[in-house]
Formats: C-alpha cells, structure tokens, sequence
C-alpha cells in the first residue's frame, strides 16, 4: 500500500512539487522517511543478533534436521540454481550477460531471510527453533558464500 502511494507522490507532479525536492514546502516529510529508511538496515541487524542469540541457549531441534537444512539450503538449492538458470539462458528468458546470471545464481546461495524469523516472533511460533536454523545458517554462509561465489564466477565466464 506505501508502495502505491510512493508512486503516487512520483508521478503526480503536485505532489511531487509538495513533498520531494530542497525547496518543497513540505521537504521535513521526505527527509524524515529517508531518515526511516537509513536506519532500517541497522534495526534488522540487530533484531537478526537478538534472534540468533536465543539459538546459541540450545533447542529441541534434532541435529540431523539442521545438517538436512543446511544441506539442502547450501548444496541442492544452488545446483538447483545453476540448473535453473543455465535452462533460461538456453530458453531466452535470461540475458546471457555474466553479472546478471551472477546476482541470479547468488541468490540461490543466500543464508534465508531475516523476514523468516520477523514472521516467527510475529506469530509467536517457533521462535527457538527458527533462531536456531538461523544461527547455524547465518554462521556456514561465509564459507558457503566463498564457495558458491569461486563457482559461479567460474560458471558464468
């Protein structure tokens, strides 16, 4: 819904001669969302280091469905990813232009989001089990990353 309205402000010239610009009568506005906006990264690493903190107090999850998380987050979905975006080049629906197929094959190699543990807290289900696949997620994704990352580049040369 923001969104819709952002774009409202961006098309329609009155409103962007109101709110966006250094000498728009109500430019506070625009500084005070740029200022929301800075700090949201910083917020959402903190919350991040909160939740992987109630991880390292231990939970029940079996330690065989965390290496079978990993396993698969780290293993199967970037050779899926590979797969997938090798058959798009081959159908057109890709560029064949190496930093593109860099960022999609990244993606397939990304620890999980941050939103996955903000759904968990707002639902209050699984907050320990989540930190804790976070957490071991979070710390195998240097070495993952490194990995995935020397391969793509190879890949897509």
């Amino acid at each position: 819904m923001l969104t819709i309205v952002g774009l409202m402000i961006g098309i329609i010239p009155p409103f962007r001669k109101v709110l966006i610009g250094d000498r728009a009568p109500l430019h506070a506005v625009e500084d005070s969302a740029d200022m929301v906006g800075k700090a949201a990264i910083p917020i959402i690493t903190l919350i991040l280091g909160a939740n992987l903190l109630k991880g390292l107090k231990g939970s029940k999850v079996p330690l065989l469905v965390i290496i079978g998380i990993v396993a698969i987050r780290y293993i199967i979905l970037p050779i899926l990813g590979v797969v997938i975006i090798k058959y798009a080049i081959h159908f057109g629906l890709v560029r064949s232009d190496p930093l593109s197929q860099f960022v999609l094959l990244l993606q397939f190699a990304l620890p999980p989001a941050n939103s996955v543990a903000t759904m968990s807290q707002l639902f209050g289900v699984g907050l320990t089990e989540c930190s804790v696949i976070m957490l071991w997620t979070n710390a195998l994704a240097t070495v993952s990353l490194t990995v995935w990352s020397t391969f793509f580049i190879w890949f897509v040369r």
